[in-house]
């Protein structure tokens, strides 16, 4: 999840779909107007390699010239999952995510918990045992998501997305990662083009860790957090941790701040200028993160979800 040098925010076409079976092309969609990155493979190559994994019929998606959704065992929510796709990145790219070209990517989808487990323990993924709905291998350049649990958790898509499409123009620390992309997991879209992310099930814990005065629960915790910090030694300390990013994300973002804040601090960490944050935040909300900490505090303890 790890992103290369920032560029300038730019309109980005609307995300396109086309639709295939078993033995079909991947196919390709109308080609960007900057140039594409080296890849290393192709979607056909892609699709020859999802059937070598999973022989026989499969139901196959591609989403923007750039995304192979593949069907493995034919999910019933397969169908949303690929409709919900180019409202993500539509959005993302308008004045959020600088768009680049992207080498291609293929998106598993599960109906099966068992069959996304199985793929998770082949592939290495979900090395601590906690209960995963969705990975981003980026060097694999696949999404894995298990939709068994029904339509509530499509979203998981939005969220590996997000990380898809952040790689490529942020080098963030991971709690930054995961403050974005944990934000649309669960997703709202005011109008075409526009996107937030409303309360979900992750704040429970974090408002009795803030109304207990947790001293691990503020919102200067995060800045400087390494990656290993933020993923923690613990089931509960990694999931608190994550609670608070997206926290973090949901309340910039409705203050207007969120995409200022990345830009500021994307451009600033690309000249190893700004590596925690800090300063970045400061120039944007007009105070530190410890400063903002009460602010954020009583913000945690209205959030539903």
């Amino acid at each position: 999840m790890v992103g290369a040098a920032a560029a300038a925010l730019a309109c980005h076409a609307p995300a396109s779909i086309s639709t295939g079976d078993a033995g079909a092309g991947a196919g390709a969609g109308a080609e960007e107007a900057t140039p594409t990155p080296t890849c290393v493979d192709t979607l056909d190559a892609r699709l020859a390699e999802a059937h070598t994994l999973y022989p026989g019929p499969l139901r196959t998606a591609v989403v923007d010239a750039t995304f192979l959704y593949v069907d493995v065992d034919r999910s019933p929510f397969f169908d949303d999952a690929v409709a919900l796709a180019p409202r993500v990145l539509a959005a993302l790219r308008n004045g959020r995510i600088a768009p680049h070209p992207l080498c291609p990517v293929t998106v598993y989808v599960f109906g099966s918990r068992a069959r996304f487990e199985q793929h998770c323990s082949d592939h290495r993924y979900v090395p601590d045992g906690t209960r995963n709905w969705g990975v981003w291998d980026p060097l694999r350049r696949d999404v894995v998501v298990d939709l068994s649990g029904g339509r509530a958790h499509v979203p998981t898509t939005a969220h590996e997305l997000t990380h898809v499409v952040m790689l490529a123009d942020f080098e963030a620390p991971r709690w930054f990662r995961e403050c974005v992309g944990t934000l649309y997991e669960a997703p709202v879209f005011p109008r075409d083009g526009d996107i937030a992310g409303e309360d979900n099930w992750r704040y429970g814990a974090l408002r009795t860790a803030v109304a207990a005065h947790d001293p691990r629960a503020h919102l200067g915790a995060l800045f400087g957090m390494s990656d290993l910090a933020f993923r923690g030694d613990s089931a509960s300390t990694s999931a608190l941790n994550e609670a608070m990013a997206r926290a973090t994300c949901q309340w910039l973002d409705e203050r207007g701040a969120l995409w200022p804040f990345y830009r500021a601090w994307r451009d600033a960490r690309a000249d190893a200028g700004d590596l925690d944050g800090v300063a970045a935040f400061r120039r944007i909300r007009g105070q530190t993160p410890a400063e903002a900490d009460p602010d954020w505090r009583a913000w945690v303890l209205r959030r539903g979800g």
